[in-house]
C-alpha cells in the first residue's frame, strides 16, 4: 500500500560494555508495513537470553553477551539484504565514550575498533531519512510546480530549511513535544494542500506569499524529521553535534531532489520543443504537466485518512 511513505527508519543497535568479556545490548527494529524486518544479530560472542517487547512502533531485544578472552570483535545483521533498513550501531566503552557506524546490506560486518567513516553516520542517517521519505519527497517536487524563478524558489527552500531546523532542533533536544501520529497526517494533508495550491496556478496563497506558507510548512516537516531522529537516538556526549549533523544530511538529500527533478524538467522542456501546434496540442501538454500534481494530491489524501484513522484505532 502507500504506507511505504513512512521513512525507512533503521534498525538500531546500542551495546555497553560491563566489563572486558560482557556485554548489555538493545536491539530496536522498526515496523514496515506492518510487520518487523526479521533482522538477527551475529557476533563472535554468545548472547543470552533475550527479552522482546514492543516498543512504540518497534520490536525491541534486550540481552547480554559473553566473549572469550579476545573480546568483542564483529557485528554483522543478517537479514538487510531482504529490506531497505540500514543498521545503526552505537558502541559505549566502558569510559562512557560512544562511537556510532551504519552496517547496511552492501556492508553487513562491521569489525569492532576499526576507524571511524569518514562521513559521519548522522549525515548518512539524514539524507537516507529525506530519500527514503517518500512524503517529504513528495511535498519537495509540488513546491517546485508552485514556485516560480530562481529567487523565489531560494526564498521558499530558504524558509523551509530554517523552519524545519527550528522544530527538528526544539523537537530532539525536548523543549518542544508532540504526539507524532498527528503530525505524520498533517504532513500528508500539507501535500494535498500545496498539490492544490498549484492547481490553482496564480490564485492561491503560494503566489502572494510562498516563503510564509513554506515557512509554516517546514514547522511541521520538521517535527516529522524530529519523531525519526527520535526513533534512532541520539548519542549522549555529542547531541548538539549529531543533531548538526542529521540536519546537513537532511538539507543534502533535498538538495539532491530539486536538482533532480529541475534536470528533469529541463530535458523534458528540450523535448517539448516538438510539441504538436496549436490549442488542442497546448491543452495536452498542460494535461500531461498536471498529471503529477493530481496523482500527488490522491497519494497524500489516502496518507491524510490512512494516518488519521491510525490515531483513533
Amino acid at each position: 500500500g502507500f504506507s511505504v511513505a513512512d521513512e525507512m527508519r533503521p534498525s538500531v543497535v546500542k551495546l555497553t560494555k560491563l566489563d572486558d568479556q560482557s556485554w548489555s545490548v538493545s536491539f530496536r527494529q522498526p515496523q514496515i508495513n506492518g510487520r518487523y524486518p526479521n533482522l538477527r544479530l551475529k557476533t563472535n560472542c554468545i548472547a543470552g537470553e533475550i527479552t522482546p517487547f514492543v516498543n512504540g512502533a518497534a520490536l525491541q531485544e534486550n540481552f547480554q553477551l559473553i566473549c572469550d578472552s579476545d573480546g568483542l570483535r564483529t557485528i554483522e545483521i543478517e537479514g538487510l539484504e531482504k529490506t531497505l533498513v540500514d543498521t545503526m550501531v552505537t558502541i559505549r566503552g566502558s569510559d562512557g565514550e560512544e562511537e556510532s557506524h551504519l552496517i547496511s546490506s552492501s556492508r553487513p560486518v562491521l569489525n569492532v575498533g576499526e576507524s571511524v567513516p569518514a562521513v559521519p553516520v548522522y549525515i548518512v542517517l539524514g539524507v537516507e531519512h529525506l530519500i527514503f521519505g517518500i512524503d517529504h519527497v513528495l511535498f519537495v517536487l509540488v513546491l517546485l510546480y508552485v514556485v516560480h524563478g530562481w529567487k523565489n524558489l531560494f526564498k521558499v527552500i530558504t524558509s523551509f530549511t530554517v523552519a524545519h531546523s527550528v522544530t527538528l532542533g526544539l523537537s530532539s533536544l525536548e523543549l518542544l513535544t508532540l504526539a507524532q501520529a498527528p503530525v505524520e497526517a498533517l504532513i500528508g494533508l500539507s501535500i494535498v494542500f500545496l498539490a492544490a495550491e498549484a492547481l490553482r496556478g496564480n490564485k492561491g496563497y503560494m503566489t502572494r506569499a510562498p516563503w510564509v506558507v513554506s515557512a509554516l510548512f517546514g514547522l511541521l516537516h520538521g517535527l516529522g524529521f524530529a519523531g525519526a531522529l527520535a526513533e534512532i537516538g541520539l548519542p549522549q556526549d555529542s547531541v548538539i553535534v549529531a543533531l548538526l549533523f542529521f540536519n546537513i544530511g537532511i538539507e543534502v538529500g533535498q538538495l539532491l531532489v530539486v536538482i533532480v527533478a529541475l534536470g528533469l524538467v529541463a530535458v523534458f522542456g528540450r523535448l517539448a520543443g516538438t510539441k504538436p501546434s496549436g490549442v488542442a496540442g497546448s491543452q495536452v501538454l498542460t494535461s500531461i504537466v498536471r498529471m503529477p500534481l493530481y496523482g500527488a494530491g490522491i497519494i497524500a489524501g489516502y496518507w491524510f485518512v490512512e494516518r488519521t484513522l491510525a490515531i483513533f484505532i
